[in-house]
């Protein structure tokens, strides 16, 4: 029973096109055909009983014989008996012989069907597409699987410290949750990741290296100058950020209303979507704005002081542009990320300052409001974190100040 049922697609799209039939008859008349194979290829016969009964065998291993009896009231539910436990048999042996690759497929699958955001499924999906997709491990069995097979796979990628430890975090989270769901599936007992030793890993990994940098104050100045004389909602969106310290989706999703008492109340935020499809391939960019901040916690949803400055920022938007509900809009919608963040380039390009997204915005107001003497918990407010120690990556002093220079050389040189 173990015949090749797949559909044709050609013949499916045909069927519908040219023969007056629906999808819904034309899928209806294949699992029929499905049905009669199996019936033709069961091997024991159906016969009535002399008291009106059907009977059949079915295949049973625990048997003497290797079968077992069946008996109903119909044939038909005889019938109807016979093709459930041959389905069953062959979903069975799938699930026996499913290798990792086809996990992961129903993993991700589910995980969209269950909500989570179609962002982090992407991010999933280019992970094991660079680090698996091409791997031997993914056409291995997963009840074959052993800790042996996962450590083999960690020193393979991390060989000639060829990934950062970030990205094996990445990789890791990925696997990790694959497994899981093979013990959601109930085809292994045990997720083998919670047996690996991840220390080894680690020293193999390379540092970090990452070309990002904050902007400078002087850089700072130079744009904010520039912008000065400019009405354009860009360049007041830009202008605003550099004296606040907001995700660009936060920023974009401000509501006038959201401004009153000299504060910007944030609890809303506008982020790019991708809807995956079955196949794993993703659908057209379209953005979504939502009463949910980054994390989904509560420190999310904060009050920012305004400085006198970005209140003038706001007011001045607020005249030059009265309608709608949003801060900053452009043709009756509010403003998109990357067209925020070509605008941003294009200034750049004209004072000759390298460019930075409006992330490394906010690595640089972070950075910025720490060195002024801002506390690192004020400042995880105003980031929106629930943890300083997230806060701190945000935090990149460059080199050491003048006072800490005095500092080092009283202790030291005494």
């Amino acid at each position: 029973m173990n015949k090749n049922n797949a559909i044709d697609v050609q013949l499916l799209k045909y069927m519908t096109e040219h023969c007056n039939m629906s999808l819904e008859d034309v899928l209806n008349d294949i699992e029929n055909m499905k049905n009669q194979d199996i019936l033709k290829e069961h091997p024991y016969a159906v016969s009535q009983g002399s008291n009106g009964r059907w009977y059949t065998y079915l295949p049973d291993e625990s048997k003497p014989k290797g079968r077992r009896q069946i008996a109903k009231s119909t044939k038909e539910k005889v019938e109807q008996e016979i093709i459930r436990y041959y389905k069953n048999k062959s979903e069975e042996e799938n699930i026996r012989n499913m290798n990792l690759e086809k996990l992961f497929e129903l993993w991700m699958l589910w995980r969209r069907d269950t909500g989570t955001d179609p962002k982090t499924i992407k991010e999933n999906k280019n992970d094991w597409n660079r680090f698996l997709s091409n791997h031997p491990i993914r056409r291995k069995k997963v009840i074959s699987l052993e800790l042996s097979d996962m450590e083999d796979f960690f020193l393979s990628i991390t060989a000639d410290h060829a990934i950062t430890y970030k990205r094996l975090t990445n990789v890791k989270s990925v696997l990790n949750g694959v497994f899981k769901h093979a013990v959601r599936l109930k085809l292994i007992e045990h997720n083998p990741m919670n047996e690996l030793d991840y220390k080894q890993f680690r020293t193999r990994c390379k540092p970090p290296t990452s070309s990002k940098q904050n902007y400078t104050e002087e850089e700072r100045q130079r744009i904010l100058y520039y912008l000065s004389i400019k009405t354009d909602v860009y360049s007041l969106s830009i202008q605003l950020a550099f004296y606040l310290c907001l995700r660009i989706g936060e920023l974009i999703s401000i509501e006038k209303a959201d401004i009153h008492d000299g504060s910007i109340f944030i609890h809303r935020a506008t982020r790019r979507r991708q809807a995956m499809n079955d196949d794993l391939t993703f659908g057209k960019v379209y953005y979504d704005t939502e009463e949910r901040i980054k994390g989904n916690q509560k420190e999310g949803f904060r009050s920012i002081p305004l400085t006198p400055r970005a209140q003038e920022i706001v007011k001045k938007t607020m005249e030059l542009y009265p309608e709608g509900k949003y801060l900053f809009m452009r043709n009756g919608k509010p403003l998109l990320a990357d067209t925020f963040n070509r605008h941003l380039k294009s200034i750049c390009k004209d004072l000759g300052i390298p460019y930075r997204s409006s992330h490394q915005i906010r690595f640089t107001m972070a950075t910025m409001f720490y060195e002024g003497g801002i506390k690192v918990n004020q400042l995880s407010t105003f980031l929106g974190h629930s943890e300083t120690r997230t806060t701190f990556h945000y935090i990149r002093q460059q080199k050491a100040d003048e006072q800490t220079t005095s500092l080092m050389t009283d202790i030291l040189d005494v």
